[in-house]
């Protein structure tokens, strides 16, 4: 059983080396599946509304405020697939298990991602700030995030015995 999980671990690691690589040249374009929800979200909380440029982003000229691939929350989304995959580790007994985990760590990652980015999106749309906070912003965000999905992950695992 135990290689089970180390064949789980490595496949996550795996995964997350191939989207930072993808990542890396990404368009706006390309990353339209993650950046396009999030733009929608973002301008049902603000009123705003976001529309696609091409190799710019999606960009609303009322908010003054373009989301751009730097801005699509691929790395959060790597980050929480692999705290997912570690906490579900144990679980990982068999190879369908490690599929099912890691489809299901991919899944929530995914839509955790789409909240998270959206609540940042939104607060640096709404608070107006400059370069230095609107990073910080987003360090408070994702950090707060990813550390409440690994405690609901592990609350859920906990219960799920």
């Amino acid at each position: 059983m135990r290689h089970w999980r180390i064949t789980g671990a490595l496949a996550a690691l795996a995964i997350v080396c191939a989207g930072k690589q993808y990542y890396r040249d990404a368009t706006a374009g390309e990353l339209g599946w993650l950046i396009a929800p999030v733009a929608r979200m973002t301008g049902w909380v603000t009123g705003h509304h976001f529309g696609y440029v091409t190799d710019v982003g999606w960009v609303s000229r009322g908010a003054a405020f373009v989301i751009a691939p730097v801005c699509a929350g691929l790395n959060f989304a790597l980050a929480a697939f692999l705290a997912l995959a570690i906490v579900w580790l144990p679980a990982m007994r068999s190879a369908g298990a490690v599929v099912a985990r890691l489809a299901a760590a991919a899944g929530v990652a995914y839509l955790a991602t789409l909240a998270v980015n959206t609540v940042r999106i939104a607060l640096a749309v709404e608070l107006h700030l400059g370069p230095t906070a609107h990073e910080l912003l987003g360090i408070a965000v994702y950090l707060g995030g990813l550390c409440a999905l690994v405690a609901l992950a592990r609350r859920r695992h906990a219960r799920a015995g």
